[in-house]
Order: C-alpha cells, then structure tokens, then sequence
C-alpha cells in the first residue's frame, strides 16, 4: 500500500488549508489557518467533558493543568500552554494557544447533525515568518492534530458507524511501526495538497511535506 491510498480511518477527517501572505514592517510572513472537520457518533454533552476536564483529557490526550474556565491558565503535553479565551457549554471552546513561543487562536465547534452525530471542527490559525514556513511549514502541527483527533477517535469509539475499521491507538510504539508509518505519510501527502490548493508552489509544499515526516518519524509523541 503506498501513502497516498486510502486508510481504513483516514477519510473520515475533511481537511482545508488557508494561506494569507503578509508584509508587517517589511518581514514576510505567512499566516496559515488549518481546519479539521469530522463527524463522531456521540452528542456534544458527550464530547464536551472529554475536551474539558483534566481527567477525562489524562485518557485520551495527556496530562492538562490548570484552570480550564474562560480566563484560566493551563499547560499541556509536549510543553504547550494557553488562556482560555471564550466557552460555549457544550458547543464552542476558544484558546489561545501558546507553544514554541508563538500564540495562536486555536477554536473547537461542537455540532449536533440531523442524523445524530456530532460535527466536530477543530480550526488552528498560525502565523510564521516565510523563511521559516518555507522550511517546515504549518506539516508539524497539522500532523500533531491529526494524532490527537485519532486517540479521542479511538478513545471514544466516535467513528464505528462512519469507518469499516477501528480506529487506532496512536501510541509510540504504534507510530513507529508500519501501519502509524503509513498514516504519517498519508497525512503528510493530503496536507501538502492542500497547501498546493491554497496556492502554495508545489515544490515548497512536497519540502514541507518531507519535513513534517522527518520530524514526526524522528522522534514519535503520543498524541
């Protein structure tokens, strides 16, 4: 199986890239909003809990402290930290997400479908300086979101209407062997797409591709 066919899970996510070039002072940036949609088959009350309390995110995602209110303070795993901006029980969550000294909006929607299952929209907005985007790009931290929607999946059973398969548990050992191989480098492969479709040049886009799978094969995290 090569990267770009399809994995038993891997559709099951819509993603969507935008890239907006901007100037401030004269130094090149890149500001780059990332959105991941899927549907899970639990209603949002559900959810919500597994989004906003500490023990229930110790499960699925890792270890959070802090005060997960509007206002609150918290710190996450792979030295992540943030400010709780806004919360909408049990619909919408807005952080300002702080991690590799740079702060971003980060939002999580919550919505009931007419057919039972939740619509699930996690949107990350970043904004890198060009040089640094031509490098690496918004690969790393789309694939960090890929891994952590796969463990609630998994966690949560969210997808056993909408899959063939049960999702997997993206552990480190997962993650190193062949099956979390193929999923990095199919995420890899749709996110370069889409950076194409966002008027990225290919060849950026594929090094950028190359760089977040290095990365994330390099040294595999949890989710």
């Amino acid at each position: 199986m090569t990267a770009t066919e399809s994995l038993p899970a891997l559709e099951a996510v819509r993603r969507e890239l935008e890239i907006d070039e901007q100037a401030p002072g004269g130094h090149p940036q890149v500001r780059a909003v990332l959105t991941l949609t899927t549907n899970l088959d639990l209603a949002p009350a559900q959810l919500w809990p597994l989004l906003t309390r500490p023990e229930e995110l110790e499960a699925w995602y890792g270890t959070v402290r802090g005060e997960l209110h509007e206002g609150g303070r918290f710190t996450a795993p792979h030295g992540a930290s943030g400010t709780v901006l806004e919360v909408e029980e049990p619909h919408r969550l807005s952080l300002l997400w702080e991690q590799i000294g740079e702060e971003d909006p980060l939002q999580i929607r919550l919505d009931p479908e007419d057919d039972g299952t939740t619509l699930l929209r996690l949107r990350h907005t970043v904004l890198v300086p060009r040089e640094r985007f031509d490098r690496g790009g918004p690969g790393e931290v789309a694939l960090g979101w890929e891994l952590a929607l796969l463990a609630l999946v998994a966690h949560t059973d969210g997808w056993r209407h909408g899959c063939l398969a049960e999702a997997p548990v993206p552990t480190r050992e997962w993650m190193r062997g062949e099956e979390g191989r193929r999923y990095l480098r199919a995420w890899s492969v749709r996110w370069a797409a889409e950076a194409v479709a966002a008027g990225v040049d290919e060849g950026v886009a594929r090094r950028v591709e190359a760089e977040a799978l290095r990365s994330r094969l390099a040294s595999p995290q949890e989710a």
